[in-house]
Order: structure tokens, then C-alpha cells, then sequence
């Protein structure tokens, strides 16, 4: 079992030392190793992660001749900043050589070491849990800064990549490489789930939306996971469909309880159609449920409707010291949706500048921080496309929202939906003009 404690695999533990498309044994045994001496080579150890997250892998290794590199995989994948390599010392004694922000996902796996030049001889591999295993909602907040939304993507239905290219780990690289600070994953689990108890989640769709979620935590952000376009639910908040989505949440709940601390659940993504009264009664409800296996994660919780600023009042905060408030911002939805005016007047910052304001107000008063995690302005009108938005005025504003974010302690993520909410084209890689302004606030 590996745990967030130090965790030591002793090299004569392996499994096998495999060669090119055949398993051998080790060239030789030492006292507490294994000499390697095959370019191709590789040990296998079979280990149960409790625990996802980022590991440091520290080596007691001697190398040979000259230079020895290895990496790591699990499961047949590799595993990113796992490379190693190890010079031979004038003595050739034992050294400690370590790789760091290793991303090992919960559950048994095999860990695989691949020799890429020969001459290792290895003693041991500890691996050491690397990140907390608790944040407070405050500091994780201030560690999010400004997001990206994996909009139109686990949201999408019937299937994924019906509304934009399916998933891919590159995209998550690509977000942290431009200098976001967390990711938002959007999802949509109605058309995955039985209509009769026990609403059952498809076990494709459950482990797929396991792999986006490892492939984002690998980054070393904040991720955030909900249920998102649950029309079923918001349009008829009844009994039947109440219990249904008890169960997912119970399944969602159970599915990740061992995820990094970095990993947020989000119940529910602008409840229109659902009263105050019913988004009071829904919250505590899955709550209570994620708290089953969940006792100390972050949750994400809203007011109703399509959750504007003055939403955060309608909450009824339950008695937890690990919740985060959330509102969405479009504000005007005339310039920010439907590209039918314009943005920049004095008058237009003084009244974007009131509902952070109003954020921060509502955070002091309850000592609870917010996020805003959904904004952004369309290129154009999606229903309407001959209405444009234009680039200057979308410039502006997002260039504003980030700095009233950042200047009231608001946590921000950017809708992108590979659409007319686009920021990231997906397809070709590239980034559009907004990101510099999302990753580098100006005055």
C-alpha cells in the first residue's frame, strides 16, 4: 500500500526484469539490490495507491560506467517528470537522486521502471506524498488566481465530443503552461446514468471522467468537477428525480473520495428553474452525501437560477467549515451573449466593479471565499451569429474582470467553450489574444 507517508518498494521486491519482448531475470543480485545492465530493461512492481497526487520518487542507485537513465510509467502509461539520471561517481558509491511532481493516481496499479541506458544497479525507490492532504477554502482560493473552463466537453450529451473535440491530456498541459492557475471540468451525467434505482453511472463514462480528472490533477492545479447541464433535475425538482441525483452524487462521491485534496466538487451548476428554497434544500442534501466519504474536501456551492452575484444572499450556508461560494458573471448579458452592444464606459467598470464588491462584501460577512467560476464574452452570438462582439470591448472587459478579481480576492475561471466563448482552439493548439490578458492582469 503506498500512503501519504514515505513509502519504500526495496528492488529485490520486483516482479520481473523484462527485456525486449521477453521477461529475464536480473543480472545480478546485491545485498538490498538488483544490477541492471540491459538498455531495454525494466522492473515491475505491483502497488495500491491510497492516495492520488503528486509524489516525489527518491532513488538509492549507483551508476555504472558512465551514465544510467530511467522513467517511470504506470499501467503501460508514462508518467510525466519521471525521467532520471544518474553519474557514475569517481567511487562509485550509492547516491540518492530524486524526481519530483510525479502525479500517481489512486487505486492498484503497476509501476513500471524502463531503462533507457544500461549499468544501474538499484537498491531501493521511496516514494513520498508531496502535496497536502487538507486546504482550508481560504487558501485554496487564493491559490486558484485565475482558471480555465473545459467547457462543451463532459457536458456535452449525448456523448462526448459531440459539442467540441473530446478531451485530451495536452490540454491540460497547454493551461498551465500559459499560466493558469486551476481548471474547471464541466459535467453532465444524465444521459450516462439508469432512470430506475439504484441509477446506476455508466462505468465507461465514470472511468473516462476519471481519467480527464487524473490528467488535470497531474498539472498541479486546482480542479474543479460538477454536475452541470442537469435540465432533468432544475426543471422538475420532484422526488423521483431528487433521489436520482442523491445517487449520483453518491457515486461521484465514492468514485473520488481518494483524489488529491486539489480535486473541488461543485454540486450543481446554475439551478434555473429551481427556486431559492428548492437550491437551500438541494445543497445540504448532497452535501450530507459527499461528507460520507468526503469528510474534509472543498465543496463549491450556489444560490439558484443562472446564479448572479446577488445569488450568494438566497444561501442558506450549512454549518461546514469547507465550502467555497460561487456566482457566475455574463454582466451585461446584452454585451457579454448577445454582442449587441458595446463595453467600456466609466459606467460599464463602476457597475462590473459593484459585483466584485458585492462578492468580497458577501465573503466578508460569512467567512466564506468566492469564486466566480464562470465569465467571459463572446466573439458572438451563438444563436444569432451576425451579432459580433467587438475585440477591443471583449479586450477590455475580460482585462477588467481579472483585475477586480484579483483586486477582491475573488477566484476567477474563464468560460471556454472551443466556440463562441472560445479562448483555446482546441483543434490547432493556439491560444487567441485573450489568454495574456487572463494570465497577466493590467491595471
Amino acid at each position: 500500500m503506498v500512503n501519504t507517508a514515505t513509502t519504500r518498494l526495496e528492488a529485490e521486491h520486483y516482479v520481473s526484469c523484462t527485456g525486449q519482448n521477453k521477461t529475464t531475470e536480473a543480472d545480478e543480485e546485491l545485498s538490498g539490490g538488483l544490477a541492471i545492465t540491459d538498455t531495454g530493461a525494466a522492473l515491475n512492481y505491483r502497488i495500491e495507491v491510497q492516495t492520488s497526487g503528486l509524489y516525489a520518487i527518491n532513488y538509492r542507485a549507483r551508476a555504472g560506467s558512465d551514465t544510467s537513465r530511467w522513467s517511470l510509467a504506470a499501467d503501460g502509461a508514462a508518467l510525466a517528470n519521471s525521467d532520471t539520471e544518474l553519474t557514475a561517481g569517481d567511487s562509485g558509491d550509492w547516491q540518492d537522486t530524486t524526481a519530483t511532481e510525479v502525479y500517481l493516481s489512486d487505486g492498484p496499479q503497476t509501476l513500471t521502471l524502463n531503462f533507457s541506458a544500461p549499468g544501474a544497479a538499484l537498491d531501493y525507490l521511496e516514494l513520498h506524498y508531496a502535496e497536502p492532504t487538507q486546504y482550508t477554502p481560504h487558501d485554496v482560493v487564493a491559490q486558484m488566481g485565475i482558471g480555465i473552463n473545459l467547457g462543451n466537453t463532459l457536458d456535452a450529451y449525448p456523448n462526448e465530443g459531440d459539442w467540441a473535440p473530446a478531451a485530451q491530456e495536452s490540454y491540460f498541459a497547454a493551461f498551465a503552461e500559459a499560466g493558469f492557475n486551476h481548471v474547471r471540468i464541466p459535467a453532465t451525467w444524465d444521459n450516462h446514468t439508469a432512470n430506475s434505482a439504484p441509477y446506476r453511472i455508466d462505468e465507461a463514462r465514470m472511468a473516462r471522467t476519471e481519467q480527464v480528472v487524473d490528467w488535470a490533477l497531474a498539472q498541479g492545479y486546482p480542479v474543479i468537477l460538477n454536475a452541470h447541464h442537469e435540465i432533468w433535475l432544475k426543471q422538475d425538482y420532484n422526488d423521483a428525480n431528487r433521489e436520482r441525483f442523491d445517487a449520483i452524487w453518491t457515486q461521484i462521491a465514492e468514485r473520488f473520495q481518494h483524489k488529491s485534496a486539489r480535486l473541488l466538487f461543485e454540486i450543481l451548476n446554475e439551478p434555473n428553474g429551481m427556486s431559492a428554497a428548492q437550491s437551500n434544500d438541494l445543497n445540504p442534501r448532497i452535501l450530507d452525501i459527499i461528507r460520507a466519504k468526503n469528510p474534509t474536501r472543498l465543496v463549491v456551492i450556489a444560490g439558484s437560477g443562472f446564479t448572479p452575484v446577488n445569488t450568494l444572499a438566497d444561501i442558506e450556508l450549512p454549518n461546514d467549515p469547507y465550502l467555497i461560494g460561487n456566482f457566475h458573471s455574463y454582466d451585461p448579458w446584452a454585451f457579454a451573449g448577445q454582442c449587441t452592444r458595446g463595453w467600456g464606459t466609466a459606467a460599464d467598470h463602476d457597475e462590473l466593479e459593484g459585483v466584485y464588491q458585492t462578492a468580497s462584501q458577501w465573503a466578508q460577512s460569512n467567512g466564506v471565499p468566492v469564486t466566480v467560476n464562470e465569465f467571459g464574452a463572446a466573439h458572438e452570438d451563438y444563436e444569432n451569429p451576425e451579432n459580433i462582439c467587438n475585440q477591443a470591448d471583449r479586450l477590455e472587459y475580460l482585462r477588467a474582470h481579472v483585475n477586480f478579481a484579483t483586486q477582491y480576492g475573488v477566484a476567477a475561471t474563464v468560460w471556454d467553450d472551443n466556440g463562441s466563448f472560445g479562448v483555446y482552439n482546441r483543434g490547432q493548439g493556439t491560444w487567441g489574444p485573450e489568454k495574456d490578458i487572463l494570465v497577466a492582469p493590467n491595471p
